[in-house]
């Protein structure tokens, strides 16, 4: 299963489950992250889980800055959204997430290559 890894200093604090279809970051109670910091929005961007075009049963995942003011990082660049690839680093405020996709590489499976889409 995706998740999200909460890290500090190269020490992961805290690991959250990507297991339902909207995740959401804020400095609001409703927050599935609840950031508790001045520069982060209400509802400051979320990790979205989507239906595969390409592999049944699996899943893509997106980030999106939900209009924050200060914007949400990925790998250190602003983004509005962007689809997410394992050991990226998304970014709110002072505030780093690792993204685990959940799969573990085999060599003995046939790799499947998706088109990109930017």
């Amino acid at each position: 299963m995706a998740r999200l890894l909460f890290v500090v200093d190269g020490v992961v604090l805290k690991t959250y489950e990507l297991d339902k279809d909207t995740f959401v970051f804020g400095r609001k109670g409703n927050a599935d992250v609840l950031l508790d910091d001045p520069v982060v929005s209400g509802r400051h961007a979320q990790v979205m889980r989507v239906a595969s075009d390409y592999l049944d049963g699996h899943h893509d995942f997106f980030i999106e800055d939900l209009g924050s003011t200060n914007g949400t990082l990925l790998n250190g660049k602003r983004i509005t959204r962007a689809r997410l690839q394992h050991g990226d680093t998304i970014q709110i405020s002072r505030h780093k997430f690792a993204f685990d996709s959940g799969q573990v590489p085999d060599l003995e499976t046939t790799a499947i290559y998706l088109p990109d889409d930017d």
